[in-house]
């Protein structure tokens, strides 16, 4: 075959990465199986492409995915040491593969037109991932076995439909001619967060995203009367709506377990201070390198004997990271977030602020959940982090690598 043939087929195969990784970032609202096979097809597309030839002039010229992959990079070498069985180990670096996922979507992301694909996708999937939320709600649908009006779980549901309000807010500020559509996308995002799904995670992530915007967008005396408001607002909803029931139960139960002698740990968030108490003597047992990948389930068992819940994560990513991979993994992760900060600050004002609340969103659901360890969180992190750096110094063109 031909230099001139091959590049042909290299330029074809990055056009389809384009298309598929906006439909990728739709399957992962919806379909764990159809995402699994895009990111298959996304990873041949890649390796047909050559763009893996790209790979440090991406990891240079993108350095939140040189983190992303020096974090995936400790996982593997977690693999030489530690209690895992193989099985559980691998299982591991299969759940956390998404971090490798960021430079190859980043790879075919990397022209302006493709980035407009993939925000419309990301559009499109949060639209309809609302719209079936208050069908489900009205009893029209009943997807979702849980009990929940959301397609996904409350918890990924919230994450969702708060970032999507925080990118609506930025919408309304912008877009004039489409400002009330966007302000009425904002509305029903937040009334379904707080009186549809009222997950406490999107409820968290977008009152934080919404200080973030006014620190953002606004002057400080907008800023100030933004956040009395909020102020405001949250009280009213905790006192005289029966759907801040969670989030008074959440304070309950921490007062609870903080007694001499906890109480409710049966609570959710009860079971997440146990987690969080074995993990970290856990973490005290092999503070620099960790247990080794795939241990946690393992140690959690043999440490917390006599305990009701036994944990396959401890809900939290930073002790995730810590018991396996010790505080070297753990400084990684947070090098891997530091760089999102640093980075975001050099992006187009779009993508910075976008990126900005992305990379908010992604430390809370990391205090409470185990957003790389869980498919769809981790896959839509991926994808979202790739969609908001690829814009980083881009040159919107096409990066044909050397044969």
């Amino acid at each position: 075959m031909s230099i001139e043939a091959f590049k042909k087929i290299q330029l074809k195969a990055i056009k389809a990465g384009g298309v598929f990784t906006a439909l990728f970032i739709v399957t992962i609202y919806f379909s764990t199986s159809l995402a699994i096979i895009l990111s298959v097809v996304l990873g041949l597309l890649w390796l047909v492409s050559a763009q893996f030839r790209g790979l440090p002039d991406i990891l240079k010229k993108y350095p939140v995915a040189l983190w992303a992959l020096l974090l995936y990079g400790c996982f593997i070498v977690g693999l030489s040491y530690g209690s895992a069985v193989g099985s559980d180990a691998f299982s591991m670096i299969s759940k956390y593969r998404e971090l490798f996922f960021i430079p190859v979507l980043i790879s075919f992301l990397t022209t302006e037109r493709y980035r407009y694909w993939a925000w419309r996708a990301f559009i499109t999937a949060s639209v309809a991932t609302l719209l079936i939320s208050y069908l489900m709600d009205f009893g029209i649908f009943n997807l979702n076995g849980q009990g929940d009006p959301s397609y996904k779980s409350r918890i990924t549901h919230g994450i969702f439909i708060s970032f999507f309000a925080f990118f609506c807010m930025h919408k309304v500020y912008d877009d004039k001619r489409h400002g009330i559509l966007y302000l009425t996308l904002l509305i029903l995002c937040l009334y379904n967060l707080f009186f549809v799904v009222a997950g406490r995670t999107g409820q968290l992530i977008i009152v934080a995203l919404i200080l973030l915007f006014a620190i953002q967008r606004l002057t400080i005396k907008e800023c100030l009367l933004t956040g009395a408001v909020v102020t405001v607002l949250l009280v009213l909803f905790i006192n005289f709506s029966n759907k801040g029931s969670r989030i008074t139960e959440g304070v309950a139960n921490t007062q609870a377990y903080l007694q001499p002698v906890p109480e409710q740990t049966e609570s959710s968030m009860g079971q997440r201070y146990t987690f969080w108490k074995y993990s970290l003597k856990l973490m005290a047992e092999k503070p620099m390198l960790g247990h080794g990948t795939g241990s946690f389930a393992k140690e959690y068992q043999r440490i917390a004997i006599g305990e009701r819940f036994i944990a396959k994560n401890p809900h939290n990513e930073f002790l995730m990271i810590g018991v396996q991979l010790g505080l070297f993994g753990l400084l990684v992760y947070l090098g891997f977030l530091a760089s999102q900060l640093y980075y975001a600050g050099k992006l187009p004002d779009n993508e910075k602020w976008l990126a900005q609340g992305l990379l908010i969103s992604l430390f809370i659901t990391s205090l409470f959940n185990t957003p790389f360890f869980d498919h769809t969180e981790g896959h839509w992190y991926a994808g979202m982090i790739a969609l908001c750096f690829a814009a980083l110094g881009s040159d919107n063109k096409v990066i044909i690598s050397n044969v």
